[in-house]
């Protein structure tokens, strides 16, 4: 895949996380599967599933990284649906995905710039309150969201957060770099 990465954007090369999830991409049968990649900055998750033959859309809350998307979309000349949103804010309330892949922020601070979003969650976790409050309405009846987190994160605040909603969740993943520890966990209604 020909990949641009604008400056500013999460590098997905750079993180674990995004390898993680990308890892997981392909081990998916993704053919006819309804996917989101949500914090989407260079699109490489909607892009690999779409050359998978899922029916991938990728949101942001950046208009630059959407612009970053739509570019790697276009230069592979692939099929998928770029929409800037906030988590669910634009996304078409009759839309339900198979899959959503997320690589979250974890810092509970709130952003300071465009380029922040991608890893501030708010100093009362709100990313996550409105991620999982709306999640059961984003998903289909066998639908998983699929997600990076980490041992340095407040992993506890966020599973909280799930439960609060009575979001099913289990952790997948385990891998270890460096000093530190990476996770990837479904969540499902």
């Amino acid at each position: 895949m020909d990949l641009t990465v604008f400056p500013g954007i999460f590098h997905p090369g750079w993180f674990v996380t995004s390898v993680m999830l990308l890892d997981m991409v392909e081990s998916l049968n993704l053919e006819g599967k309804r996917i989101m990649e949500m914090g989407c900055g260079t699109g490489v998750l909607a892009c690999r599933a779409a050359q998978h033959g899922a029916m991938s859309y990728a949101c942001d809350i950046s208009r630059e990284a959407c612009n970053n998307a739509e570019l790697n979309v276009s230069k592979n000349n692939l099929k998928v649906t770029v929409v800037q949103s906030d988590i669910f804010d634009q996304i078409p309330k009759d839309l339900r995905f198979d899959f959503i892949f997320v690589n979250p922020p974890f810092e509970a601070r709130y952003p300071e710039s465009e380029a922040e979003f991608a890893f501030c969650c708010g100093e009362e976790f709100e990313y996550y309150i409105s991620l999982f409050d709306n999640l059961k309405n984003y998903l289909s009846s066998e639908g998983k969201l699929i997600m990076a987190l980490s041992k340095s994160c407040d992993l506890n605040r966020i599973l909280e957060i799930a439960e609060f909603e009575n979001i099913q969740f289990e952790r997948i993943r385990t891998k270890r770099k460096w000093s530190e520890t990476n996770y990837l966990y479904t969540f499902s209604c």
